[in-house]
């Protein structure tokens, strides 16, 4: 029988890798391709910041992780050395610490700290290595912080950087490895006992550096003359060596270290000169192996039992590949089976190539392909790993499930760590401190107060720097100890044993909105076959403008033609009757107070008033022409927006250029004149908004700067940072609270979502959404009932939408909680233009309707039901239907508002029909059930509970559906009496 049939296989043998789309790639920058020596790999990662061989010579290009995109620009430049940088390194204990090598045998240790939208570099030590000789290569060890070996000509030096003075020298090495020749690799083994070296005798040598300085175990490696690396496997005694043999060709090969005799398995490849740079992932034991100067990656499954060595299908990069380096498994998208990440250098940038097993889901995490991985926390002191000390660093979960969960859960759920390794030496390890009320994890001995290299960020610090994209969990951290009593839960009732899985007790917030749906009317509720729409208007100008009468729509043809449709009238639309301003269309608003009045801005730098009739437009006439009034002045210039006031009728606001002086204008459309003037900006005005009741104006100008003005009086109330880009951007005050959002480009165009607490823009943003690389320019839709967020453009399929937290504040946002929960996103098969939406005193509130969207597309408007899925719908969902603001009806006059009246509450609108029950009367009047438990871990039980009570259920049911297909005589005997059923359920 073939043993194919009994085979194990692997669980990552389909994994596809792929290189990334631009927008997720780092661009706009041309990186060295040029390594100073065979063994760089020219690119670093930490979980903060990438560092790269600038193309300026002997520097080292620095770059937060999180920016993706064009970002030439974001680069921050660090100048190392005098000579040229051969390797640099980053701590795996402190993403923040650099650690460098140069072509005259110095190293350096770098503190690296982020200075708003720059880097700042702070040199903390300085290694005379004595050679004189290139630094070949810098290997931090693996559990203890602040170790480090360094490889220069023939020795490796071990070396303690803790503990020294900020801009001290060091010269004494604790350890010094001689070798007859030039040392091309070193190793260390994943439990930090051992250390492999590979040399250009072509010998392997392993070493126990604190036992002895000569090698434990030598064997003669890969025979050509070209250099070999040499990586450990993890934490078993096996070695994974690359190199060429006597016929030049390629080769890779793995060794049991207790026996280099010769190798457990051996694979040739080609003849091609390309030197490999092997890269393992410990989590899932896969060797990646790209080549520079090629385009393809290979990848190697690492067994320690026959098959030893599985190779895999390989994938592409985009472009040809100069260096590599794998990503921290705690930025994978685990959502969506992101196993690995490589960032490889290219001569157009870095490119990430993403490394994904395929599932037929991906709404769960799957924990048989992730296991838990190692946590950015030192097992040991330099100290005690000097003294002999060892011990496993602490492991994370990477479910994002696992977050947050209380330490009596983790125990409760979790296996205990494995026991410390033993020491190297007769000394014995020192126990390990009690659990703390934390998950994370602390060494096991208490160290002197440490100096400014002794002391890296703490592991949630570490994740927290550089915020990253997307990025998939937020680690939970095992304790390590050997013994960890189980800490009860603060109930009354004795908890039940648990097996061994994890638990998801829902950490991840979660928004009431989050499965909201977009249903399109009947296509007899839409307007069809529009022709002649323009959709060439300036980004700051709506391309679409509704109430519950009229649709307005820009129209090509000179002189500014705006299309008026009536409401009421959908279908095939014909001709289009329509209003010409006689000059280029820059924007158009209806008066939300009396739908008949449209008001628009032209290129004449008039702003002007036209009455549309009740029934609409003539389409037999021709296009209306004379409007009913006109503003302007003697200095107003370009218009850039318009917008009517929230609160007052006939008051409107106008930004304008006003020759190279920006200017805010504030119009009594009674007297037909502006009342207020506020200027103070530096550029053009982008985009302006009012606060609820009309008392304050937020602008953003394309000097990068976002202001708050007082609307009377016009003075300058806040002001601070806005995009970091000139390109357009808009506004938006988000309803009754003092959050407003900005949605334009940051650096690299990338579109973001900027969210300001209105009484301290100094501060800048409290929270950032970054979105996706696109030239359209974000259009924001806020509810305020609802607090969702949606943002839109021109040219793109999908509308994003968001729940934002208007209670959260930016200490939220620095404790890991972001203020924008992320629902349901409208995606169409059709490219959209813009979206408007009908008051909500026009929704259907029976079909459970949120918002009525009209929907612009190139030659229609659909029009689309935003909904939330509910069961009863029979009640009024008061829930989600608060007393709403009645904004058709104004509370002042204009003359009111100017002579300084002020406003505190709106009119308000309950949308519940006359006749309808509410859900919340409903569920009062309804007798409910005592729930039990109260907990996270009883709900889980009962729910657990209650899902095998069913389980039972469904059996029995399929036990009686079995025995009814027996014979008629024998149906009354073989049917179980289950007691399921009850009597008067029975049909009759």
């Amino acid at each position: 029988m073939s043993k194919r049939l009994f085979a194990s296989f692997s669980k990552y043998r389909n994994s596809v890798g792929k290189p990334a789309k631009n927008e997720d790639a780092y661009t706009d920058f041309k990186p060295s391709t040029s390594p100073s020596t065979d063994s760089s790999q020219l690119i670093k990662v930490s979980h903060s910041w990438i560092a790269f061989k600038h193309a300026n010579g002997g520097a080292i290009g620095v770059l937060p992780v999180e920016t993706v995109g064009r970002v030439g620009s974001d680069i921050q430049v660090l100048s190392a050395h005098g000579s040229g940088v051969s390797d640099w390194e980053f701590s795996p204990f402190d993403a923040n610490q650099l650690i460098t090598g140069s072509d005259q045998g110095e190293v350096k240790v770098w503190s690296i700290s982020k200075d708003g939208d720059s880097a700042s570099f702070q040199l903390d030590l300085t290694i005379a290595s004595g050679t004189g000789k290139a630094i070949e290569t810098i290997a931090h060890h693996p559990t203890a912080r602040g170790i480090i070996a360094t490889a220069s000509n023939n020795i490796v030096q071990i070396w303690d950087i803790t503990g020294k003075e900020q801009g001290s020298t060091l010269s004494t090495a604790s350890y010094t490895l001689t070798h007859p020749n030039v040392v091309s690799s070193v190793t260390w083994k994943a439990d930090g006992t051992l250390l492999a070296t590979t040399c250009k005798d072509t010998k392997i040598r392993v070493f126990d550096p604190r036992q002895q300085e000569t090698p434990t175990q030598e064997c003669l490696g890969h025979p050509g003359n070209r250099p070999s690396r040499a990586v450990w496997v993890g934490e078993k005694d096996l070695l994974f060596t690359v190199g060429f043999n006597k016929m030049r060709e390629r080769e890779f090969a793995l060794w049991n270290t207790n026996d280099l005799n010769k190798p457990l398995d051996l694979k040739r490849m080609d003849s091609s000169n390309s030197l490999m740079i092997p890269l393992y992932d410990e989590d899932t034991s896969i060797m990646f192996l790209p080549s520079r100067g090629e385009s393809i990656v290979r990848w190697v499954e690492v067994a320690d039992a026959a098959p030893y060595l599985t190779e895999g299908v390989a994938f592409s990069s985009q472009g040809s590949v100069a260096g590599a380096a794998l990503v921290p498994k705690q930025l994978m998208k685990v959502m969506q089976a992101e196993i690995a990440r490589l960032l490889a250098v290219t001569p157009n940038g870095i490119w990430p190539l993403n490394f994904n097993v395929p599932r037929k889901s991906y709404l769960d995490f799957h924990a048989d392909i992730f296991p838990d991985t190692k946590a950015p926390v030192a097992a040991l002191e330099a100290s005690e790993w000097l003294s002999g000390e060892n011990r496993e660093v602490p492991r994370v979960s990477l479910d994002p499930g696992m977050a947050g969960k209380p330490v009596w859960a983790q125990n409760a759920t979790r296996q205990l760590p494995p026991a410390p390794l033993p020491a190297s030496t007769a000394k014995p390890p020192t126990p390990a401190p009690a659990p703390t009320s934390a998950p994370t994890a602390v060494p096991a001995k208490a160290s002197p107060p440490p100096s400014p290299l002794s002391t890296p960020s703490t592991p949630s610090q570490t994740l927290a720097q550089g915020a990253t994209p997307p990025v998939s969990s937020s680690p939970t951290v095992k304790e390590e100890t050997k013994k960890e009593p189980v800490v009860t839960p603060p109930t009354s009732r004795s908890q039940p044993t648990l097996r061994q899985s994890p638990l998801r007790l829902g950490t991840q917030q979660a928004s009431k909105f989050r499965f909201l749906t977009f249903k399109p009317y009947h296509v007899s509720e839409h307007f069809e076959s529009i022709s002649g729409l323009s959709i060439s208007t300036l980004p700051e100008c709506n391309l679409i403008e509704i109430n519950h009468k009229f649709l307005a729509l820009p129209l090509h043809g000179t002189g500014g033609r705006i299309g008026i449709l009536k409401a009421s009238e959908p279908g095939r639309v014909g001709k289009i009757p329509a209003i010409v301003c006689s000059s280029d269309l820059l924007g158009f608003k209806f008066d939300p107070f009396n739908p008949n009045l449209l008001v628009t801005a032209s290129d004449d730098t008039k702003i002007k008033g036209w009455i549309i009739p009740e029934d609409g437009l003539n389409k037999e006439e021709n296009d209306v022409t004379k409007p009913e009034w006109v503003l302007s002045a003697p200095t107003m210039d370009k218009i850039s927006t318009i917008k009517f006031h929230p609160t007052a009728r006939d008051v409107l606001l106008s930004a304008s250029m006003d020759r190279d002086d920006p200017t805010l204008r504030l119009w009594n459309l009674k007297e037909k004149k502006a009342e207020v003037t506020i200027k103070g900006h530096k550029d053009a005005i982008f985009s302006c908004d009012f606060n609820h009741t009309g008392s304050k104006i937020v602008s953003v100008c394309r000097d990068k700067r976002i202001r708050v003005w007082d609307a009377l009086s016009g003075k300058l109330l806040q002001e601070g940072p806005g995009h970091d880009s000139v390109r357009s951007c808009r506004v938006l005050w988000l309803g009754e609270s003092d959050l407003v959002a900005s949605v334009g480009f940051g650096r690299g165009s990338q579109r973001e979502i900027l969210l300001y607490d209105s009484r301290d823009l100094q501060q800048g943003p409290i929270d950032r959404k970054l979105m996706d690389m696109s030239p359209g320019v974000l259009v924001p839709h806020y509810d305020p009932d609802t607090s969702v967020l949606g943002v839109s453009a021109r040219g793109d399929r999908v509308m994003k939408h968001f729940e934002i937290l208007i209670q959260g504040t930016k200490e939220d946002v620095k404790g890991g909680k972001s203020l924008f929960v992320d629902v349901a996103s409208l995606e169409q098969g059709t490219l959209q233009q813009d979206v408007a939406y009908l008051p909500k005193k026009y929704n259907n509130v029976q079909e459970i309707e949120l918002s009525k969207m009209y929907r612009l597309t190139y030659n229609s408007v659909e029009v689309i039901r935003v909904c939330v899925p509910r069961n009863k719908k029979e009640y009024f969902q008061d829930d989600i239907f608060p007393v709403t603001d009645d904004v058709e009806t104004p509370t002042l006059e204009a003359s009111e508002f100017f002579a300084g009246k002020t406003v505190t509450a709106l009119k308000k609108l309950d949308l519940c029909p006359s006749g309808m029950e509410s859900l919340s009367h409903h569920v009062a009047m309804t007798p409910s059930t005592p729930q039990q438990g109260g907990n996270s871990l009883d709900k889980f039980l009962q729910g657990k509970q209650q899902v095998a009570d069913d389980e039972k259920k469904r059996l029995a049911m399929e036990r009686m559906f079995e025995t009814a297909k027996e014979s008629k005589a024998d149906r009354d005997t073989l049917v179980p009496d289950t007691g399921i059923i009850d009597d008067d359920e029975w049909d009759d």
